[in-house]
């Protein structure tokens, strides 16, 4: 699911609808993980601050992956991800099984 880089305050939001996506409770979500489901809300609502190690965890098990990009490369990354993001739209985009257009003999 990299679909972009997020930043910080973006970072709980998303767990939160990739947990979602996977049909997964906080609850689940919390034993899967070996943690409380209070932990997990509080993870989601950035009430406290998690560890690495917990963020790697939490990703592994929702399917994300985790990178951590040097400041001065964040322009390049996130434009290789925008060009391999619309290449791959125009890739999946369902193509119709007929056309409506007029024939050019008519």
């Amino acid at each position: 699911m990299l679909e972009r880089i997020i930043m910080a305050s973006e970072l709980f939001e998303d767990i939160k609808r990739a947990r979602a996506e996977k049909r997964l409770s906080q609850r689940d979500l919390g034993r899967l993980l070996g943690m409380p489901q209070s932990h997990i809300s509080k993870i989601e609502s950035g009430a406290v601050d998690i560890k690495l190690s917990s963020l790697t965890q939490i990703c592994r098990v929702l399917d994300l992956e985790l990178q951590l990009v040097p400041r001065k490369n964040v322009p390049a990354v996130e434009a290789i991800i925008k060009a391999s993001s619309s290449r791959l739209t125009e890739q999946e985009a369902p193509r119709p099984a007929y056309s409506l257009e007029e024939d050019e003999d008519e």
